[in-house]
């Protein structure tokens, strides 16, 4: 009969070199879960970042609406098209010259594509505020323009 002993010394001696194997195995597994964990976070910066851009221009078209319910009087002065700057002479003119102003400076893209434009029937107020996005990492955007469009009565 063979003892405990010789059996557990050839246990050991046919196990031999199996841990290498199997670290590199769990870094290999590791290595994949990082990589994964790493692309996870850039796609949800990248989300962010445009959820961030969108409250933008939610906020934007919020301004001008406040502008144009505090000037009633005037409201037909404000339907303007894309980058129009309204009646010459008028506090509209004025808010319209603001408003693409603060688009300019707060929406990413190039100041010739981006703007918002204003369109009026009867109490239905019609905004749009259009951007570019920014290709980042060389990547390119499937869609490079960006429309934000919002209607409410006044």
């Amino acid at each position: 009969m063979i003892s405990n002993t010789v059996r557990s010394q050839r246990n050991l001696l046919s196990q031999r070199g199996m841990t290498l194997i199997e670290i590199l195995v769990t870094l290999i597994l590791i290595s994949v879960g990082l990589l994964g964990v790493a692309a996870l976070q850039l796609t949800s910066l990248r989300s962010n970042q445009e959820a961030y851009v969108r409250s933008q221009a939610s906020s934007l078209a919020g301004d001008i609406l406040d502008r144009m319910r505090a000037n009633q009087h005037g409201l037909n002065d404000y339907a303007t098209a894309v980058n129009g700057l309204g009646v010459a002479g008028t506090v509209a003119r004025d808010d319209l010259i603001a408003w693409q102003a603060a688009i300019d400076a707060v929406l990413p893209g190039d100041p010739a594509v981006k703007g918002g434009g204003i369109a009026i029937n009867g109490n239905i107020v019609t905004i749009t505020i259009g951007w570019g996005e920014r290709a980042s990492d060389g990547v390119a955007v499937a869609n490079p323009f960006v429309t934000f469009l919002t209607r409410t009565e006044i």
